[in-house]
């Protein structure tokens, strides 16, 4: 018994030990517990045979009367524990015989009951009916035990809470409750709930919200809805003819939700890398050449147009007005003269007419090819993860199957309308090129003529 004692005072003392001053200290204090339970017994035998021969006598005699009794107090506290045992026994077979057929619904009702629980806790018409997953939990633990009869108001309980929700989800509702918003603060705000279907708010601009169930509240989305859904938000909250148009999420919110999730432009650029960037940067260089080269060309034809409405006045603000000056300088020229003149005129525009054309042309056809680059680049990446991490996780390969894929869609991005640019700009420039050349034509005619004019006249 002694020894009892002693081990309940080290445990004690550890305890206090552990709260106060630490792991070190605690195997200090532990260390030292056990020295002294050491000196303790040391000094108890000490006693015990420095006493006298009745001393022992009596001292053994004390230790063997408290024995018996904590022997005799053991052996009732057992036939308590059996009588109380075969008591209890006897009573859940008595409340089994008089629940009857009805012990089934038990197991019954608290499948029920957990199942309300969670679609009250996932709906969004717990802000209009809050708390009533507080009494469905005392009722399931109720259940659990089968201590107690349920009553015909429980039953009649739950089904108002299931007729409730029922009626609820059809009905739009309009309140006032408090919202997280963006950066996670709670706001006050006046919303409008679509039965089950949604949340809606213009207060203080349009939105669309979402249920949060581990919260128990509404909260903004991170990332809005595009096109013209807030829109028509806009419109149905301010509608006032009874009958307005809004989109709804007919999951209840998931898809709504996920629009956080869903990678925007911007995501989908980055997930492309240095070569989706180099891709989209040769693009929009290829983009400006071209609209440049085109609106060039077209200010040149439309000074040509005006050209050979006065063919009798040259300028040399256009090739045209140039080639007309040469002729008038060489007009004394012979023929075969004249129409090298001229054509040495032809090929002193032209470069200057395809200048970026070809440009243009090595755009496109890079592009694509790039896009190849960066597909074999995210497929390497690709096989790098799974070869670190295996195939258990698709998350460690999306990124590298992102690249290659975005990549491919940059190339053929770019391609596409540079190729459509480049036939639109080069059939220009072959348009140009060949007024001037049927020009040339006219005027090697109209000299050829006259000098053949000349000489029937001689």
């Amino acid at each position: 018994m002694n020894r009892l004692i002693v081990l309940v005072s080290a445990l004690t003392l550890t305890a206090g030990a552990w709260a106060q001053s630490g792991e070190d200290e605690l195997l200090e204090r532990v260390r030292s517990g056990e020295v002294g339970q050491r000196a303790d017994q040391t000094a108890q035998l000490n006693r015990y045979n420095s006493a006298s021969a009745a001393e022992r006598q009596r001292l053994l005699e004390e230790a063997r009367a408290r024995r018996d009794a904590l022997q005799r107090e053991s052996a009732g506290l057992e036939d308590t524990a059996r009588d109380n045992k075969r008591s209890l026994d006897g009573k859940i077979t008595e409340l089994r015989s008089e629940l009857g057929p009805n012990a089934a619904l038990f197991g019954t009702l608290q499948g029920v009951s957990s199942e309300l629980i969670g679609l009250f806790r996932n709906s969004s018409t717990s802000l209009q009916y809050p708390h009533r997953d507080i009494w469905l939990g005392d009722f399931i633990e109720r259940m659990e035990t089968s201590t107690e009869i349920f009553t015909i108001e429980e039953l009649e309980q739950l089904w108002f809470l299931l007729q409730q929700e029922i009626t609820a989800s059809g009905k739009i509702v309009s309140l006032s409750t408090e919202v997280l918003g963006e950066s996670g603060a709670r706001e006050s705000r006046k919303i409008v709930r679509l039965g089950k279907f949604g949340l809606i708010t213009d207060d203080p601009e349009p939105a669309y919200l979402t249920w949060d169930a581990t919260s128990q509240r509404a909260s903004l989305l991170k990332r809005q809805p595009e096109g013209d859904a807030l829109m028509k938000v806009e419109d149905y909250l301010s509608s006032s003819s009874g009958i307005a148009a809004v989109a709804i999420d007919p999951t209840a919110g998931s898809l709504l939700s996920r629009l956080v999730d869903a990678p925007g432009l911007r995501d989908r650029i980055a997930a492309g890398g240095l070569i989706g960037n180099l891709i989209l940067t040769l693009g929009a260089v290829g983009v400006l050449i071209a609209v440049f080269k085109l609106i060039s060309i077209m200010i040149v034809s439309a000074k040509v147009a005006r050209q050979r409405a006065d063919i009798g006045n040259p300028k040399d603000n256009n090739p045209l007005g140039r080639m007309l000056k040469i002729y008038e300088a060489n007009r004394d020229q012979d023929t075969e003269t004249l129409e090298m003149r001229l054509g040495e005129a032809i090929l002193e525009e032209r470069p200057k007419i395809d200048r970026f054309v070809g440009t243009i042309k090595v755009i496109s056809a890079v592009a694509p090819l790039m896009g190849l680059m960066g597909t074999v680049i995210g497929m390497i990446a690709t096989f790098q993860a799974i070869t670190l991490f295996g195939t258990g996780d698709p998350k460690t390969m999306a990124g590298g199957i992102s690249q290659a894929l975005v990549t491919t869609v940059e190339g053929l991005t770019v391609a596409i309308p540079t190729v459509l640019l480049h036939a639109v700009v080069n059939a220009r420039a072959i348009a140009l090129i060949n007024t001037l050349k049927h020009q040339t034509a006219g005027l090697i005619a109209e000299r050829m003529e006259a000098r053949a004019v000349q000489d029937k006249a001689a």
